[in-house]
């Protein structure tokens, strides 16, 4: 019975720990990329990247290379 707390309880704080990571993770990696993002948007003259996210969001893949058809 003490093996199966100990058990859990490691596997709560592994849990924990890799979540803990992964926020880290993402809040580096939108600081790091917030100046590029102002860029975008600041040069954005048609609104075409506004109207790409709401596209990318409907569908269901983040790495579609429908929505780069324009291109071609």
């Amino acid at each position: 019975m003490q093996m199966l707390l100990v058990e859990n309880i490691a596997l709560t704080f592994i849990s924990d720990a890799h979540a803990l990571a992964t926020g880290l993770v993402k809040i580096l990696v939108k600081f790091a990329t917030a100046p590029i993002e102002r860029i975008a948007r600041a040069s954005d003259v048609g609104g075409v990247l506004s109207k790409r996210r709401e596209t990318h969001a409907s569908r269901g893949c983040p790495f579609s290379f429908r929505r780069l058809r324009h291109l071609t």
